[in-house]
């Protein structure tokens, strides 16, 4: 009996192989890896070169005229602005020296242009007693109106008061009483420190010690107790 040939047109079959599990020895393996860590050490340095942000002071509450600048008002706050430096105070410099110029919000980073010779400051914080209905939703940085009702003598010695005029418009307030009463003129602990240009501090020392009604009316946007 002849033997069968393969026909022309049938391929050989391959002999099927087991695949193997990738060793340590693997040259491939050891040489992806080290591509690899490669790739992201040069990344890391390539972010670390290339990272222009510098760490500038940040308020941590309202800044206001007049006042010089303690660690506690402050903190460090990583930026990425161009020349940040020469416009903001650096973190890794000394605490600004001098007094504040204009009011800095509570997180706003704290330029240099607001930090200088307290003798260019010409506002004054005046102690003005109001209900402490008022002063109850006020903090510092506050940003009010001022409001005076004059006194006016009526018949049988009845007291009355002219219609409200507005004499300050957008004044920062330095402080705010802790609690108690606020219309003690005598003590001024219950009072709410108002900073006033200096050209209307006459007017509004007048209006007090004239037995006025002085109400402090919060500015749109001004930062409020709560906010």
């Amino acid at each position: 009996m002849e033997s069968r040939r393969p026909a022309e047109n049938e391929l050989p079959k391959p002999a099927a192989r087991r695949l193997q599990r990738p060793s340590w020895r693997d040259s491939r393996l050891v040489a992806g890896v080290l591509l690899v860590l490669l790739a992201t050490i040069g990344g890391a340095a390539a972010m670390r070169h290339y990272d222009n942000s510098i760490e500038v002071l940040q308020a941590s509450h309202a800044l206001v005229p007049g006042q010089g600048i303690k660690a506690s008002d402050v903190h460090a706050v990583k930026v990425r602005i161009d020349q940040a430096g020469a416009t903001y105070f650096s973190a890794d410099d000394p605490l600004p020296k001098g007094e504040v110029l204009r009011e800095v919000r509570q997180g706003e980073l704290v330029p240099r242009s607001a930090v200088g010779d307290g003798r260019s400051v010409h506002v004054k914080a005046v102690a003005i007693p109001v209900d402490s209905a008022q002063s109850a939703t006020l903090v510092k940085g506050s940003v009010v109106d001022i409001w005076v009702s004059r006194k006016k003598s009526g018949d049988a010695g009845q007291v009355s008061y002219d219609e409200p005029t507005r004499v300050l418009e957008r004044a920062v307030v330095a402080r705010v009483p802790s609690g108690g009463s606020g219309f003690t003129v005598a003590s001024d602990s219950g009072a709410v420190h108002v900073l006033v240009p200096d050209a209307n501090i006459p007017e509004v020392l007048g209006a007090i010690h004239q037995g006025a009604k002085v109400d402090l009316v919060p500015a749109a946007g001004s930062p409020l107790k709560g906010d």
